[in-house]
C-alpha cells in the first residue's frame, strides 16, 4: 500500500470542536504533561475551570490564528536549520565513493526523493542520474513507482545505496545519485 505525503497534513488550531481526521475522534483536543505548549495552557485552564464549575469564555480566534501562524514559522526555521545542517554535514561527501543507504520516499516527474538511514537527511536524485533515455523513464507519483523501460526499478519504500553528487549550500539541498 502507498500513501502520498500529500495527505499528511499539519493541524489546524480552532476555538470550534472539530474531527481528528487521522484518529477517527469526533472531537480532539491536545494534551501533554507537564504544560510544553500555549495550547496546552488554554486547555489546562479550560478544563480547570469546568472542573471548578466556573463559567468560562471561549478563548480568541485571533490567539488560534496567532498561534497557527508561529508553530508554521517554528516548523519552516526548524527544517531550514536542519536542512543546513544536514548540507553542511554531508559536503565533505559529495563527488566521493562513500555510500549510504537510503528509504525512497517520494517520486516525481523531476526524481526521487530519499532519506538517508544513518541521519535522516533528505537527498534528491535528478531523472537523468536515474536513466539516460527521458523517454523510457515513467514516473508514477500515484503508485509510487518509477518504470524504465515498461519495466518497475524503484519503488517508495525501496532501500538502495546512494552517493551524495553534490551539495549546494546555497539551497541547502543535498543531490544524490544511485551508488554503481
Amino acid at each position: 500500500m502507498f500513501i502520498s505525503s500529500s495527505f499528511q497534513t499539519y493541524a489546524e488550531i480552532t476555538t470550534e470542536l472539530v474531527p481528528h481526521f487521522g484518529l477517527g475522534l469526533e472531537a480532539y483536543a491536545t494534551w501533554t504533561s507537564p504544560i510544553r505548549k500555549f495550547g496546552d495552557m488554554i486547555n489546562h485552564r479550560l478544563l480547570k475551570a469546568i472542573v471548578r464549575g466556573e463559567s468560562i469564555a471561549r478563548p480568541d480566534d485571533a490567539v488560534t490564528v496567532t498561534m497557527s501562524e508561529r508553530r508554521r514559522l517554528n516548523r519552516m526555521a526548524e527544517r531550514d536549520v536542519g536542512d543546513w545542517l544536514y548540507a553542511r554535514y554531508l559536503s565533505p561527501f559529495a563527488a566521493t565513493d562513500r555510500k549510504f543507504s537510503a528509504e525512497l520516499i517520494d517520486i516525481s516527474r523531476g526524481g526521487m526523493r530519499v532519506r538517508l538511514l544513518e541521519n535522516g537527511a533528505v537527498a534528491f536524485i535528478p531523472a537523468p542520474f536515474l536513466h539516460s533515455v527521458r523517454d523510457e523513464l515513467v514516473f508514477s507519483q500515484e503508485s509510487g513507482t518509477l518504470q524504465i523501460k515498461g519495466e518497475v526499478v524503484y519503488r517508495v519504500t525501496d532501500v538502495i545505496d546512494v552517493t551524495i553528487a553534490e551539495v549546494r549550500m546555497e539551497t541547502r539541498s543535498v543531490v544524490a545519485r544511485p551508488a554503481a
